[in-house]
């Protein structure tokens, strides 16, 4: 059985895949008011006088409602323009993927994605987030500048390679430094939303988001499930100096760079322990085998 496939059949799987994603971008607001009326139809099937008790938890309903209004508007942003999100890529118009009927409803881990990447907006670009950067990304950051000190080096002749980069605000601050910095993300979900903060952002907290009301779970109160946030803390365009060099690259880090690659610096976190592949692992940096133990880990060569 022949498996080869032709570039243009590899062409058109990723056209699919990338519809498939837009598609459960698009299909959001149709998923959640859909699980949001079975909820109020099972609460209103109650004895009135349990209903009764439950009145507090009826109104928060309501407010979902309205909370799952102000998340579409952003994935609306969001997907705005998308088709043309890799420069490389003849990506047809979007004209048509927007259908939300239940023919072409996607799957659910795809639905789930969603969610979870407008939860991701907290901590890399919102100042909810703040203390968690500072625990994640922060060691990261005075490590590179230890190892690439701004005074003894030309900091945009020094290439760091950010695996696993996400909604790319480890990415960001590297290259705020002057170094020339590139991410690497496998996820179309994560790189529509960044494409989104990085590129079309033009305003500190322009948009308001509630990641978590799709959350039931570790709530102490009703009221936590519809806090909102706002984003981006910053504004990308003026944070960012004129002459930093940023860029973000998508696919599979095993595929997309071979281990010739020029960089001075590999920097990743909570992505090394995902790694499937055992090529991995026989690269050494400075005569040291790479562990896959590390959460988060600054490799010089």
């Amino acid at each position: 059985m022949d498996f080869c496939h032709t570039h243009e059949e590899n062409n058109e799987e990723e056209k699919r895949s990338f519809q498939r994603i837009i598609r459960a971008f698009m299909f959001y607001k149709t998923h959640s008011l859909s699980r949001l009326t079975k909820t109020i139809h099972y609460l209103r099937s109650l004895p009135e006088q349990h209903q009764r008790l439950l009145t507090n938890y009826s109104n928060s309903l309501e407010t979902i409602r309205n909370c799952i209004d102000y998340n579409y508007n952003v994935i609306l942003g969001m997907v705005q323009d998308s088709a043309y999100l890799f420069e490389n890529q003849n990506t047809p118009s979007l004209d048509g993927w927007h259908s939300t009927d239940e023919v072409n409803k996607p799957i659910e881990t795809d639905l789930e994605k969603v969610e979870s990447t407008l939860k991701q907006l907290v901590r890399d670009w919102s100042i909810e987030g703040i203390e968690e950067r500072k625990t994640c990304y922060k060691p990261i950051i005075d490590e590179i500048l230890k190892e690439f000190p701004l005074k003894s080096v030309s900091a945009s002749d020094i290439k760091i390679l950010v695996p696993g980069a996400g909604l790319g605000r480890l990415v960001f601050e590297i290259a705020k430094l002057g170094y020339t910095s590139q991410g690497n993300e496998f996820s179309v979900f994560m790189l529509i939303a960044s494409n989104f903060v990085l590129n079309k952002c033009r305003g500190v907290n322009t948009h308001v988001l509630f990641p978590w009301i799709h959350q039931c779970d570790n709530n102490l109160e009703t009221k936590h499930q519809t806090q909102c946030i706002t984003f981006p803390d910053i504004n990308p365009a003026k944070e960012f100096p004129e002459n930093a060099s940023i860029s973000m690259v998508a696919g599979d880090f095993l595929q997309v760079f071979t281990f010739s690659i020029k960089m001075c610096c590999f920097v990743t976190l909570f992505f090394i322990i995902y790694l499937h592949d055992y090529r991995f692992t026989q690269i050494k940096m400075n005569g040291i085998a790479l562990p896959l133990v590390f959460l988060s880990i600054v490799l010089t060569i």
